[in-house]
């Protein structure tokens, strides 16, 4: 019984371990093409030549990518996407192509710097790119529309329940700070036909939001207002948002941005934001993880209720509840005080 449980953990542990592995084998499969391609061809040979890659090493590594669901061999040399590899699809909802690339790219380089991290305590992403990620992306057109592509595809894959967890009915005028290119205002928008919106975030990010506005149908009713959200934010709105925006930051930076939230507020008004809250019990692996990606990126964290709780007070807001959407995702309502 002893040798056994060592075995599994061992197992479990190399797992682990060889991670990267699998990602960055999913991320050839998407930078290539071959992903999309497989929609209509399944010869690893006619891959390999419409790609310019290896045939044998190619087939290598759809093999590979067999081997963790991604794709079928549904007979010697031919293969097909599986539902989960379907996913990885350009264009399907959740866009989780574009979050392949990120991560096989610049996410990649960059937790190869965590231990100095850890060490110094300094942002990894800053250290390999000499640089901070948001910079990064002002001078990276092509890397800021892949970013901007995964959080609209994530919006839609985890963020639907928001319109309907919360009742945005009584509220006239939605701020939407850092908005990004308007995915879930235009969500929020387009499921209460009376309310405007307003979508803030920086003038290089709002340039791409009349397309996704208007697929939603929303565009009449959502200005498009370009900022830095450390200077000032919209004032005037009843009811402002912030998702995914907080966990960016270390707790100065975020509130300061809370405080300008603050000051632009009605004072009758609410503040929510859309974050993941850790707990102090068992949780998905997946959630610290994430906590580290944020300190690998841009020196940010997520936090638990007690630190949003903190957060609010030190920023002149009192903490109402905890909305739950998804598994840890929730929507934070807090008032002025």
């Amino acid at each position: 019984m002893e040798t056994h449980m060592e075995t599994r953990y061992e197992f479990e542990l190399l797992e682990m371990i060889a991670a990267p592995w699998i990602s960055q084998s999913i991320y050839v499969a998407v930078k290539l093409g071959i992903i999309d391609l497989l929609t209509n061809v399944t010869s690893y040979k006619v891959l390999a030549q419409k790609v310019n890659a290896n045939p044998e090493v190619l087939y290598r590594v759809l093999q590979g990518l067999v081997s963790v669901g991604i794709v079928s061999e549904i007979h010697l040399g031919s293969f097909v996407l599986t539902e989960m590899g379907q996913l990885l699809v350009s264009g399907k909802p959740g866009k989780l192509s574009s979050l392949a690339l990120l991560w096989g790219e610049e996410f990649y380089q960059a937790w190869g710097n965590l231990l100095e991290t850890v060490q110094t305590g300094n942002t990894a992403f800053d250290s390999v790119y000499n640089t901070n990620f948001f910079e990064y992306l002002r001078n990276k057109p092509e890397v800021a529309r892949t970013f901007n592509d995964t959080m609209t595809g994530l919006t839609a894959l985890l963020y639907p329940k928001v319109p309907n967890t919360y009742d945005f009915s009584s509220y006239k005028r939605l701020v939407d700070v850092g908005g990004g290119c308007g995915a879930l205002i235009g969500l929020i928008l387009k499921a209460n036909p009376s309310l405007k919106g307003v979508l803030f975030d920086q003038s290089n990010v709002v340039t791409n939001a009349n397309s996704v506005l208007s697929d939603y149908g929303v565009l009449d009713r959502c200005e498009i207002v370009a900022g830095d959200f450390f200077e000032k934010v919209p004032a005037g709105g009843d009811i402002y948002l912030l998702s995914n925006i907080i966990h960016d930051w270390d707790n100065d930076q975020a509130v300061s941005i809370l405080k300008n939230c603050r000051r632009a507020i009605d004072e009758q008004g609410h503040l929510l934001l859309v974050e993941m809250v850790l707990s102090n019990e068992q949780e998905p692996k997946l959630a610290r993880m994430t906590d580290l990606n944020m300190l690998v990126l841009t020196g940010g964290r997520e936090r638990t209720q007690e630190e949003f709780t903190s957060l609010l007070s030190s920023s002149g807001f009192t903490l109402k509840r905890f909305l739950p959407i998804e598994q840890l995702i929730y929507i934070v309502e807090a008032v002025p005080n």
